[in-house]
């Protein structure tokens, strides 16, 4: 699944002009992250291309991946919402994660993934907003980028905080996705196509990140048969 990745300029020149039909939106600065107002509220806007999130059997799968940087420590710990969002040109479609929830995941790791599904992209439909649950228990909210002030209007409804301390950690300690590019060579040999060492594989994994408790020994086999060498 390829999909077309949009300079950042044109991501917000994007935003900005689906804003611009309303007044309540006033810009103040940045590239990205904006700051924007919406009715007197300010918020970082952050805008990243969805592209497929390379899990084999799972081509369905989209992500928008933030790198760490050093604005974001900033960022995580102001009071001002982060809102991430993860931009489908295919269907002109955004998706939104809970912003209470990305600002945990800001900078805990080199990179960190917030996902979506290709399917669920293309079943959004104009004036309305679709609400998905994930299997690591993201809600993320679909909807056309044309929709983004009907989005802005019902945002706090929709993200709620609680929701983030019913998952406690739970969510955040869950790892679908293996990016440290040491330990995807450490596990390249044990997982030789034809003579795979699946359960070795495993150990070194869960050695690595140390003791989840949201892990099971499912997960860990799940992101082990997930693995892709070929990115």
């Amino acid at each position: 699944m390829k999909i077309d990745k949009i300079p950042s300029d044109e991501l917000r020149n994007l935003f900005i002009e689906a804003c611009s039909v309303s007044p309540d939106f006033k810009f103040e600065e940045g590239c990205l992250p904006i700051s924007v107002t919406y009715r007197n509220k300010k918020y970082f806007i952050f805008i990243k291309n969805l592209s497929s999130a390379y899990f084999k059997g799972r081509e369905d799968t989209t992500r928008a991946q933030l790198h760490y940087r050093e604005d974001f420590s900033c960022l995580r710990n102001s009071n001002i919402p982060f809102v991430l969002l993860g931009y489908d040109p295919k269907n002109d479609v955004f998706v939104c994660w809970n912003y209470h929830m990305v600002k945990t995941r800001l900078n805990a790791k080199k990179g960190v993934s917030f996902y979506s599904r290709k399917s669920y992209q293309d079943e959004v439909k104009q004036g309305s907003l679709l609400k998905k649950v994930l299997k690591n228990g993201d809600k993320p909210i679909l909807f056309k980028r044309n929709d983004i002030v009907l989005f802005f209007n019902s945002i706090d409804s929709l993200f709620a905080q609680e929701d983030i301390l019913r998952q406690g950690t739970d969510s955040e300690d869950k790892i679908i996705d293996i990016n440290d590019t040491l330990l995807l060579n450490r596990l390249r040999p044990l997982l030789d196509v034809e003579n795979p060492h699946t359960l070795e594989a495993i150990k070194v994994v869960q050695s690595y990140y140390g003791n989840r408790p949201s892990m099971k020994f499912k997960d860990w086999a799940l992101l082990i048969k997930g693995l892709n060498f070929n990115r």
